[in-house]
């Protein structure tokens, strides 16, 4: 009796650990994660709830995508998937990147504008480039470029700077000459004389926090101050902190 009694709790803690087990391997690939996303966008709060609740529902607007892109990534020990979203209202641009589990290792609600993406290798890092191009005050054009660094571990944003300005009369242009995995080198260059013109910055990387900074940061103080003094009353919408106002 005391046998059997002994071998019906090993059945039964054998059956449960195999249950765990099965549970434990549930695969994911990007396929499964486009189809996530899709039913996601069209309100399966399930599918949402796998990816950690990226979309947002308390918006009507959250099914205005103009582009939906789902990726993956060989790491040295681990697949990542990522996606991007670019919706007509940039308060709902999502850039997530997961892990094998489909765990979020980073989910970004910074991005603006038009979303565009490559992967790069400049040395021993994989990073995930990802350039915005949107408008200030209605007509000033921007681009902003945003360095993920990836590995099996996380995501970390690094590097975040803007690459081009475009105001009525003039074009100026911050050019990445070099990428390594101790310094970031730029160029200043402008279509017309500017004050601009062949400045250079450089930024270093920091292990401590694993971004690349400047001391200067000159493109993006010359940009701010260039928006702040330009005389226009917007009409369209702007968003400021995070709110769209009129």
């Amino acid at each position: 009796m005391k046998l059997l009694l002994v071998l019906l709790v090993l059945f039964t803690f054998y059956g449960c650990k195999q249950q765990e087990k099965i549970i434990q391997l549930e695969k994911f690939s990007t396929s499964i994660v486009k189809d996530l996303v899709s039913k996601a966008i069209n309100n399966d709060s399930t599918s949402n709830k796998k990816l950690s609740n990226l979309i947002d529902y308390s918006s009507s607007e959250e099914d205005n995508y103009n582009s939906i892109i789902v990726d993956s990534i060989l790491t040295s020990k681990d697949t990542l998937y990522f996606i991007i979203l670019e919706n007509s209202n940039p308060l709902y641009n999502r850039f997530a990147v997961y892990n094998s589990s489909l765990t979020p290792l980073l989910i970004d609600k910074s991005l603006n504008g038009n979303i565009f993406f490559e992967i790069i290798k400049p040395g021993k890092y994989i990073f995930i480039k990802i350039d915005e191009a949107y408008l200030s005050k209605d007509i000033l054009a921007l681009n902003r470029v945003s360095l993920y660094s990836v590995d099996s571990l996380g995501v970390v944003l690094t590097f975040r700077t803007k690459t081009k300005f475009t105001k009525p009369g003039n074009e100026f242009f911050q050019d990445i000459t070099e990428i390594s995995d101790s310094l970031i080198r730029t160029t200043m260059r402008s279509l017309k004389n500017s004050p601009i013109n062949g400045k250079k910055d450089f930024f270093i990387f920091y292990s401590s926090t694993k971004k690349y900074s400047s001391l200067q940061n000159i493109f993006d103080e010359f940009i701010k101050s260039e928006i702040e003094i330009f005389d226009y009353i917007p009409v369209k919408k702007q968003i400021i902190d995070s709110q769209i106002v009129n």
